[in-house]
């Protein structure tokens, strides 16, 4: 899954060096994630990142895993992440750039910016007054809510967010009255997993969920939905959401930080 492979980029990119035990690990794993099957056992591991098993264990429970079965579930899970971005590749394999362009462009175009604008305006002083913030997103959503999650803890406004989604479901159980969640679901599929979307709705606290599907069966559950124009392919959303996030972090700023 993003997250697994999320984790392993951010420990290759601490440094260049080639000593480094846990960078070694991680830049192998990142090579050959795709040989590690339901078979494949801790000395397997070991043999294959050239270390020892006590090394790849420890490596398990730096990342945060209470247990190497944890670890290899989610190892094997990127193989439904690469999945879904062979899809995603594959629609687009026979339109050129400039017919992409002008899907990216009307897909823009469908955007209310004045409705958007006061969804922005209103969202900033709901991130201000918030005691906390959760955001909940994965995959490609997830990605781009890390950019959210640094501008602001930068900005100093406290902001939690953990791209995989057994992390999620502990941390909607830490959500009270006074925090703010953002859910960040394109289609809404992220809704669906029920274990994240009831303890939010029923925590009392305020809800948002951004979004370009206004068909979603749980929106009318959260205290705001913002949709993002009309409802496109999820390869056109991701720019949507990259420019409201943008969007939003200059509105965030200039009223609050500069």
């Amino acid at each position: 899954m993003a997250g697994f492979i999320y984790k392993l980029q951010n420990i290759v990119n601490i440094t260049p060096n080639n000593n480094n035990t846990d960078i070694n690990i991680a830049r192998c794993l990142l090579k050959n994630v795709g040989k590690i099957k339901k078979k494949t056992s801790l000395q397997d591991i070991s043999e294959l990142c050239y270390t020892s098993p006590s090394s790849i264990s420890r490596f398990c429970h730096k990342m945060g895993y209470s247990s190497f079965n944890d670890f290899k579930a989610d190892c094997l899970d990127v193989q439904e992440e690469l999945d879904e971005m062979i899809l995603d590749n594959k629609a687009f394999k026979k339109i050129d750039t400039f017919t992409f362009l002008n899907n990216i462009n009307a897909s823009f175009l469908a955007i209310e910016t004045d409705k958007l604008e006061k969804s922005i305006d209103k969202l900033c002083d709901m991130i201000y007054e918030a005691q906390r913030v959760f955001i909940f997103a994965t995959h490609i959503p997830g990605d781009l809510a890390s950019i959210l999650q640094r501008a602001l803890l930068t900005a100093s406004k406290n902001v939690e967010f953990y791209p995989q989604k057994e992390h999620q479901m502990e941390l909607v159980k830490q959500i009270r009255p006074n925090d703010l969640c953002i859910f960040i679901s394109l289609e809404g599929t992220l809704l669906m997993e029920k274990a994240i979307t009831i303890p939010a709705i029923i925590s009392l606290a305020n809800i948002v969920l951004i979004t370009q599907n206004s068909q979603i069966k749980f929106s009318q559950q959260f205290s705001d939905t913002i949709v993002l124009g009309s409802h496109d392919d999820e390869s056109l959303g991701k720019y949507k959401l990259l420019f409201f996030i943008d969007c939003l972090i200059n509105r965030y700023y200039n009223k609050y930080v500069i």
